[in-house]
């Protein structure tokens, strides 16, 4: 085995422990004459229905475990982003348009927006939401438009703004985010369970919150605005909207203590944590004396991969094989003509320098959904060759980093990593590994031809 093989498989570990089916199996349960959402009983009369709502990339998978469990004839409707895979169920499925909302987004959400608003009072509704249901469900609030919205959200992704300050914003746009979803419904019996591609793991910013009560305001909205510079970027329609909305001249959000959310119960059922925790177990399983990363890696992506690498070498200093595992969610903060990229294969290209001549050294970072940025890949991995192989076929990392081009590069490098989706999504994964150099003699083999053995094209 390889340093590459190993890497891939403790970060596949992580990623099936975030199994969407599994982890709604472990909160959703039938009990006779209802269900039970983790601690909290829902009584269902036999006369009434339970509708299944699944939004996200994981809403199919997860639509399964609750019609498997559910036992009875379901109404509901599932929503995932195009190219990820759909419920075995009858229920009916959407496809929207993931990471920018566009036309068939509008029509998955106000198809959303219709079903909550015909459930009856003695009816239960179990939301089901994932990573993505921010783009693929979207009803703008009039009298913004689908275009206006659409581009709010390039301009968003492209600030280098966190989740949580980019979906304050979005959650003042729309007639589904921050809560807005549940509170269209009549049904008295309802219940959510999540599963967190956010870092922090804020249930209002786990798809912008369709079911949980918004803590921001629009006075927020209007300071993210102002403190990311993108009033002459944003559609002036967003702008204005929002400015009005500072000043009460729209209703705001449902906030904490709405009694529209009393005795809601919402469920976190995988979190970044969770993935970070089994790709632990499967490195000690190898052999790895294993540090975890107390904190989420956060903020501009160059200087937390250069931070993360460093980790690893001072995990170097004892004997043995070592690994660094960590997860959460960095940014890319993109210039006017960026290159093709995500920021995963951003972090893995800008770890290769500092552990160049660190020998048998290695840094993968991966998206646990499979998908990194407007991309086919799922991430990116470097060794302690990879600056060297770079200079040797003409790769300048400083420019390709620089204009956030690291797709062409690590294909050149064979050192991309493609898995297409994986139908979960905890946000990301970086695993660093190190071991005792290798003597002379023992025929290691390249790097190169020890890439991971699945990176395949997505179909």
């Amino acid at each position: 085995m390889t340093l590459e093989s190993d890497a891939l498989a403790i970060a596949r570990a992580g990623i099936r422990s975030a199994d969407p089916a599994r982890s709604v199996a472990r909160w959703f349960r039938r009990r006779p004459g209802g269900f039970r959402v983790g601690r909290t009983f829902l009584p269902v009369p036999r006369d009434a229905r339970l509708h299944v709502l699944a939004i996200g990339k994981a809403a199919g998978a997860m639509a399964d475990a609750a019609a498997r469990i559910g036992g009875r004839e379901l109404d509901g409707l599932v929503v995932t982003p195009r190219g990820y895979p759909g419920p075995r169920c009858d229920l009916p499925v959407r496809y929207g348009r993931h990471p920018v909302p566009g036309p068939e987004s509008l029509a998955a959400g106000r198809a959303l927006l219709a079903h909550v608003r015909s459930t009856r009072p003695d009816d239960a509704v179990l939301f089901l939401i994932s990573g993505g249901g921010s783009a693929v469900a979207e009803s703008p609030e009039a009298p913004l438009s689908l275009g206006e919205v659409a581009r709010a959200t390039e301009v968003l992704l492209a600030s280098g703004a966190p989740i949580g300050e980019m979906n304050a914003l979005r959650r003042h746009l729309s007639e589904i985010k921050g809560g807005r979803l549940l509170q269209a419904t009549v049904a008295r019996r309802r219940a959510t369970i999540a599963i967190s591609d956010v870092v922090g793991d804020a249930p209002e910013n786990i798809a912008s919150g369709p079911t949980v009560p918004d803590p921001t305001t629009f006075a927020r909205a209007e300071a993210v605005i102002r403190r990311y510079a993108l009033g002459r970027a944003l559609p002036a329609g967003v702008v204005r909207w929002v400015r009005d909305g500072a000043r009460g001249r729209h209703p705001e959000t449902p906030k904490p203590g709405d009694p529209t959310f009393r005795g809601v119960p919402f469920a976190l059922a995988a979190t970044n944590r969770t993935a970070v925790a089994a790709a632990a177990a499967a490195a000690r399983e190898r052999g790895y004396r294993v540090r975890i990363l107390a904190r989420p890696i956060v903020g501009e992506t160059r200087p937390a991969a250069e931070r993360f690498a460093r980790q690893l070498n001072s995990s170097r200093k004892r004997a043995g094989r070592s690994a660094c595992i960590g997860g959460g969610e960095t940014t890319v903060t993109l210039g006017p003509r960026p290159g093709r990229g995500g920021r995963n294969q951003e972090f893995a290209l800008a770890a290769a320098r500092p552990i160049e001549g660190r020998a048998r050294s290695l840094v993968l970072s991966i998206g646990t959904d499979g998908i990194d940025g407007p991309t086919d890949a799922a991430g990116g991995w470097v060794d302690d060759h990879t600056a060297r192989r770079a200079r040797e076929v003409g790769i300048d990392l400083e420019r390709v980093l620089r204009r956030h081009a690291a797709y062409d590069a690590l294909v050149r490098l064979g050192a991309l990593v493609r898995t297409g989706p994986t139908g979960t999504n905890v946000t990301d994964l970086h695993v660093g590994l190190s071991a005792p150099a290798i003597s002379r003699g023992t025929g290691r083999s390249s790097p190169r031809s020890a890439a991971p053995s699945s990176r395949r094209r997505r179909s």
